[in-house]
């Protein structure tokens, strides 16, 4: 039961974050959310396929084998986030990224969702490997985003 609750949480939580944006920040970055969450979605029903976890816990069955919680709550307000504070300037993105993905990956987020508290088993991936696919798909949400907003210069420093 507190693992449901917790998954409540980090699907519903993060979404009331957005009252602190202002309604242009949301407004741009908006589309490279809704882009990191279908990446995630396409990336769960690979790892599916691929027998990469197993879910043990889950708050909506019908939506699996996508974390639901992740791909829907924390990760596309986190990307929204994450590309409001560095966005062009390409360095500090990517810094900031290999920390949260680090902390998603392998330690801490990981340690607790998966060791502590069971929510689901790594099978025929290891955390490294995932941390790795994490910081790829965060590279090409950056060079979306550049795409997106060709007026700002994404490469500065």
């Amino acid at each position: 039961m507190l693992n449901k609750l917790i998954l409540w949480f980090i699907l519903i939580a993060p979404w009331f974050s957005l009252f602190f944006l202002k309604k242009e920040v949301v407004k741009r970055f908006i589309p490279v959310s809704l882009l990191a969450s279908f990446i995630m979605i396409v990336y769960n029903l690979v790892a599916e396929n691929q027998n990469h976890w197993e879910i043990n816990v889950s708050i909506i069955p019908s939506l699996e084998p996508a974390f639901v919680s992740g791909v829907f709550g924390a990760f596309p307000v986190i990307t929204l986030w994450i590309f409001h504070f560095t966005f062009g300037r390409f360095w500090r993105y990517a810094v900031t990224n290999v920390i949260a993905d680090f902390m998603f990956a392998l330690f801490p987020i990981h340690y607790v969702l998966q060791d502590v508290l069971g929510i689901y088993t790594l099978v025929n991936i290891n955390p490294f490997e995932r941390f790795i696919l994490f910081v790829a798909f965060a590279m090409i949400l950056y060079g979306f985003q550049a795409w997106f907003d060709k007026d700002d210069d994404p490469l500065s420093m």
